[in-house]
């Protein structure tokens, strides 16, 4: 471990020298002894309206770029309202605001300055509170609450705007957080003329089989009054309680205070006894561009949901599409944990399942349709059909198997049902991908552009590198590279802002070209990490046009018409 003061002799000097002449010319200032406790810090005794604070101000190893500690002596003393749990006082300089100018003395100053108004161990002199410099955020409160409420803004609405002497039952349920966090939600509210609220917003996921009961009372109790209220008992004497749960049951209470203040209580293991816990919520906000309204009417179908599939389907759920069509057959092994958005939960499930399970837990307004058909394997020609007549009444098709025969069905779906196709692919090592799309009367058909596409790297350099597999090569020094899971975020991330500029303005496109070649590493004809190529392609025809020929569109007419003659007989 370095010390600051032996690297920093200079500032030591400083530092010493102002402690020096602090203790010349304050009086408050009894005493002050240096130590060295695992680092340097200082013993100081302050004497505020005839009481002393034997307080150690403690240099961190970072100090000059983080600022010193200062604690009371004495374990457990609390001084001050401006005083963390660890102990440490909470003064004029903290980590939100320090440079490094400040020196220890300023820090003594300052914890005098609180302790002489605050006078903590005062009996006659008046005691006053010190106005925060500071607000804590929502976050920094929350940190030791091992239990949370938190509540939809419309039902917080909805409970703000009770009148007087309203009583409801609550039927809520425990989602177990992080550690050791137990997160409560509402799931509904009901009085005696029936149900008043329903949570239309918690996934089903998150509902256990049993539901735990609670009640909601609206007082003309202060919030005050209500943080007295500590036991059932308490309550009982308020309230006529017969069209709500008995009390005696209740393990939630949602007290409304006269000015419609939310306090929250709980009552644990003594069932007698209430405890206090916070409530959270969240401003409703808009927080998605303009430019993606109409999305969540869109019907996207992917095919293939492994690595780069996964990340583009959750991507776009919560960019704000609610309808997809999954298909992939394959199953999620712990091997594809490195690259994928799934984890441990889903091993041995099929992917498109536990996709659909993810989408579906971002938001309780997505509409997953899934098929495990293998679009490339054997299949009954029938099935094969279903799957790609669906994927026909989809508005945007995502190919992102990187397979050579799916992508060839998919085509032919594009083409038939004249549906906007995108496509992309992870080169193997990572070196960067490839993303291109074909949009029916602007771009000539899949199967054409990959043929412009493998024209056009034909006359690139050769590839250098021995490919191992979808995600991996071998260099020239039999070293092998693997693409990151950060690799297929990139190209993850281009390919849905591609899909969702094809999908919602298919005729005012940000991209001036349908296919691009990305870079993600000095390697192949990539001189550097996005390094981005674009690859003209309107030069290429159309190969699905044909020229229409007179007499055999009379012929096929004829034709056409002498089987509907058959049917009608």
């Amino acid at each position: 471990m370095k010390f600051w003061f032996l690297l920093d002799t200079r500032r030591l000097t400083k530092e010493k020298d102002e402690i020096e002449k602090l203790q010349s010319t304050a009086t408050w200032l009894e005493g002050t002894e240096w130590t060295l406790e695992n680092g340097l810090a200082l013993i100081a005794k302050i004497k505020a309206h005839g009481n002393f604070y034997e307080l150690k101000l403690t240099y961190p190893p970072f100090f000059p770029s983080t600022p010193p500690i200062v604690t009371p002596m004495e374990d457990g003393a609390h001084w001050s309202t401006h005083q963390y749990e660890n102990g440490s006082l909470c003064l004029e300089w903290g980590p939100d605001n320090w440079y490094p100018s400040v020196t220890g003395a300023n820090m003594l100053e300052s914890a005098y300055r609180l302790i002489y108004k605050e006078n903590p161990l005062g009996e006659t002199v008046e005691k006053n509170l010190v106005i925060s410099r500071h607000f804590l955020t929502e976050g920094q409160n929350l940190r030791n609450k091992a239990f949370r409420l938190y509540v939809e803004p419309e039902f917080l609405n909805l409970i703000s705007n009770l009148q007087d002497y309203y009583m409801g039952n609550i039927k809520f349920t425990f989602v177990f957080g992080n550690e050791d966090t137990a997160i409560l939600h509402v799931l509904e509210l009901e009085h005696k003329e029936g149900k008043a609220w329903k949570n239309t917003s918690l996934p089903e996921d998150f509902k256990s089989n049993y539901e735990l009961t609670g009640v909601l009372l609206k007082s003309t109790l202060s919030s005050t009054e209500i943080r007295n209220m500590k036991t059932i008992t308490q309550w009982k004497q308020h309230y006529d309680l017969e069209v709500v749960t008995s009390l005696s049951d209740t393990i939630l209470i949602i007290a409304m205070d006269n000015e419609n203040n939310p306090h929250v209580l709980m009552n644990g293991t003594n069932k007698e006894k209430l405890f206090s816990i916070p409530l959270v919520t969240e401003e409703p906000k808009g927080r998605l561009p303009n430019h993606l309204v109409g999305l969540n009417e869109k019907r996207i179908g992917i095919v293939g949901l492994g690595s780069l599939g996964s990340k583009i389907a959750l991507s776009l759920a919560r960019t704000g599409a609610r309808k997809f069509y999954l298909v992939d057959d394959d199953v999620f092994l712990p091997g594809n944990m490195i690259r994928h958005t799934l984890d441990w939960k889903s091993v041995a499930s099929h992917k498109v399942d536990a996709v659909k399970n993810q989408l579906m837990n971002i938001s309780t307004g997505v509409n997953v349709a899934v098929s495990k058909i293998n679009l490339s394997g054997q299949e009954a020609t029938t099935s094969l059909n279903t799957v790609l007549s669906k994927l026909g009444n989809c508005d945007l098709i995502i190919d992102a198997t990187a397979n050579p025969r799916a992508f060839n069905f998919l085509s032919a779906v594009r083409t038939t049902y004249e549906k906007p196709m995108v496509w992309g692919e992870v080169f193997a090592g990572g070196i960067g991908g490839l993303i291109a799309r074909s949009r029916p009367k602007a771009d000539p058909d899949a199967l054409t552009m990959r043929k412009g596409f493998n024209g056009y790297t034909m006359q690139l350099p050769e590839y250098e590198f021995k490919i191992l597999d979808l995600y991996a090569t071998e260099d020239q020094q039999e070293e092998v590279m693997i693409a990151s899971d950060a690799d297929v975020s990139i190209i993850a991330g281009h390919l849905t802002r591609f899909a969702l500029d094809t999908v919602l303005q298919p005729d005012q496109s940000i991209y001036p070209y349908s296919m691009y070649l990305i870079g993600l590493s000095n390697s192949w004809i990539f001189e550097a990490p996005f390094d981005t190529y674009p690859i003209h392609i309107n030069h290429l025809p159309d190969e699905t046009e044909t020229v229409e020929n007179e007499e055999e569109l009379n012929e096929t007419i004829d034709f056409i018409t002498s089987l509907l003659e058959k049917s009608d007989d």
